[in-house]
């Protein structure tokens, strides 16, 4: 008779305590009333790079998540070059006002069409326009990270809101390892397209990474990631 009730009641036993694992956990996201950034998951204070199926998909993930955050902010810089990668001819979208002159050029039945399209383009690109840096190349880029002013306070050095940089090094990569050697006190997270010698390399399939990290990932494509950015950057 006790084996049967303990059989009984096994499995009323396993719902409660996953319904109290789910309370414990829905409680402790309430309280920390912020969700972590995705490339910190991945990021390594020497820097990391991503390879495999899905190293791609990743990249876009975790811009994605950066350029949406409504808690903890996060600025992005970006080589245009690494951007078009990730985002295709879209990626023009985010830097719409580089159009503009181009556009004065058509005749006046494709200049309508143009405008609207630029319309659209610009309302994205102004939405990013605070958190979102595009160079030219990455050594504009490096450039750029270089010559940021320290924030200043009245008590002295003040906190800087995180950096991502994502990049693609390449031969560069003892050149990017040098930038962040000079920047020890800055928030900077990054994540490099392809092998880092300086640091660990995440090994990432096409459905994820193989060890998944704290968050509810899900790998995106162009058309999912572009979607999402204007879905955010459309006014309420």
């Amino acid at each position: 008779m006790n084996q049967l009730r303990r059989a009984t009641h096994a499995p009323l036993v396993r719902r409660l305590a996953g319904l109290t694992v789910q309370r414990l956990t829905a409680q402790t996201r309430g309280k920390s009333g912020r969700r972590p950034l995705l490339a910190r998951a991945f990021s390594h204070s020497q820097g990391a790079g991503v390879i495999g199926p899905g190293a791609l998909r990743l990249v876009r993930t975790v811009l994605v998540d950066a350029l949406t955050r409504q808690t903890e902010g996060c600025g992005v810089v970006i080589a245009r070059p690494d951007l078009e990668r990730l985002l295709g001819t879209a990626s023009s979208q985010l830097s719409a006002s580089s159009q503009l002159s181009a556009s004065s050029q058509l005749s006046a039945s494709s200049q309508l069409s143009a405008s609207s399209q630029l319309s659209a383009s610009s309302q994205l690109s102004a939405r990013f326009a605070s958190v979102l840096h595009i160079t030219d190349t990455l050594e504009d880029t490096i450039e750029h990270l270089e010559s940021r002013p320290p924030c200043i306070t009245a008590a002295g050095l003040g906190e800087q809101i995180p950096t991502l940089w994502l990049a693609t090094p390449g031969s560069d990569a003892d050149v990017v390892h040098q930038t962040l050697e000079n920047q020890p006190a800055a928030d900077l997270i990054t994540l490099f397209s392809g092998p880092w010698p300086y640091g660990p390399t995440h090994y990432i399939d096409l459905a994820g990474p193989r060890r998944l990290p704290d968050h509810d990932l899900r790998l995106l494509t162009r058309d999912q990631a572009i979607a999402r950015l204007h879905a955010f950057g459309s006014p309420s």
